[in-house]
């Protein structure tokens, strides 16, 4: 019954207005991956490094990595990206460094995008505690400003070295056209395994985070609007048609068709009600939702972004790290488990996904 309604309501709007488009809304989440990605977070990188070496000699890291997922905020929204990722870093045994990223991603045009990047220092307040600060900024391809609202990223972390593992909590503030906060901790364990063949170092990590933070979501307003001028004049037609006969309807329109006293557009206004009727044929009961829209208006769906804070994501990780004295391999699956907002229209489930990464290190 209500698809009948549907139709006369599509109808009549046509003649003044276009429906809203909402697939935009899906390519606004792929353009959220590439501005806020998971695997672009410096905290990841910077891990690695740690766990890794020291930083008791200035040197060169040449690195390659991929992921079999890219991720924000622990969400994929249905969009199935591998990812890629090459960099060259400089780390000074003071403690400052500088970065430089470059992405590939599977499912974007064009597929680099983008290239980062960061500075910052890492320090330490003693053998406990430690402590980073960055800033990012993100090169985008094509450089449209007016499209990659989140352009720049200042962060900060504080550690606590607890022999067995260490618990962390990271701080980012991006900003650019809008802004956008994250905060994740994280309690991460070691397990050392020993040596094995080439490899002089190899261990496990198994780490667990929350991720809070807020930013633009997408969310479903529903307002109600009241119909057109023509639908209020097409549902009154219907109503006075609907108490005529068939034999009287073919009267009427062949009195319309020769009276010459009616102007022209009212002449095929009233022939279009009268062919709109005939075609649709609505029930009492259906003539009685018609009026309903009319005295109450029509619901309208329209998505909007609204910015809500929250907790984001829970993850769980499993790296396992192999080095030599220049080389270290990072292998690692992690299961993303996000937390759909009370605002947030799209469904968001949990995911698991690879990553690897090969670094070579050059020591000044």
């Amino acid at each position: 019954m209500f698809r009948k309604v549907t139709i006369v309501w599509l109808l009549c709007q046509s003649s003044f207005s276009m429906a809203q488009d909402t697939s935009s809304s899906y390519a606004e989440q792929l353009l959220a991956l590439e501005q806020e990605m998971d695997s672009l977070s410096i905290f990841n990188f910077l891990d690695s490094v740690l766990l890794q070496t020291d930083l008791q000699t200035s040197m060169l890291n040449l690195r390659f990595g991929m992921t079999s997922s890219v991720t924000s905020a622990g969400r994929d929204y249905n969009i199935n990206q591998t990812g890629y990722s090459a960099g060259l870093s400089y780390f000074h045994k003071s403690g400052a460094y500088l970065d430089l990223s470059g992405y590939w991603n599977t499912d974007v045009t064009p597929s680099y995008n983008p290239t980062i990047l960061s500075g910052g220092y890492l320090g330490s307040f003693n053998s406990k505690w430690s402590y980073s600060l960055d800033y990012e900024h993100w090169f985008y391809n094509p450089n449209d400003s007016s499209e990659n609202d989140l352009t720049n990223s200042l962060g900060t972390s504080l550690s606590y070295d607890f022999k067995k593992g260490y618990i962390g909590v990271d701080y980012s503030y991006l900003f650019g056209q809008k802004t956008s906060h994250r905060i994740i901790g994280s309690l991460t364990g070691m397990i050392k395994i020993g040596k094995w063949g080439m490899f002089k170092d190899i261990n496990f990590f198994p780490t667990a985070s929350i991720m809070a933070g807020n930013g633009n979501v997408t969310t479903l307003r529903i307002t109600t609007e009241q119909v057109t001028e023509d639908f209020r004049i097409t549902v009154q037609g219907f109503n006075k048609l609907s108490e005529l006969t068939d034999a009287q309807r073919e009267q009427l329109k062949r009195y319309i068709q020769r009276n010459d006293q009616l102007p022209r557009q009212r002449k095929h206004r009233l022939l279009a009600i009268i062919d709109y009727y005939e075609e649709f044929d609505p029930s009492p009961e259906e003539l009685a939702e018609l009026n309903q829209l009319v005295e109450n208006g029509v619901e309208q769906e329209e998505f909007v972004d609204a910015e809500q804070f929250g907790i984001l994501n829970y993850s769980f990780s499993v790296p396992l790290s192999l080095s030599t004295d220049r080389i270290s391999i990072l292998l690692s699956y992690t299961y993303s488990i996000p937390i759909q907002l009370s605002s947030e229209i799209f469904e968001v489930e949990p995911l698991g996904y690879f990553g690897a990464s090969v670094s070579y290190r050059i020591p000044y």
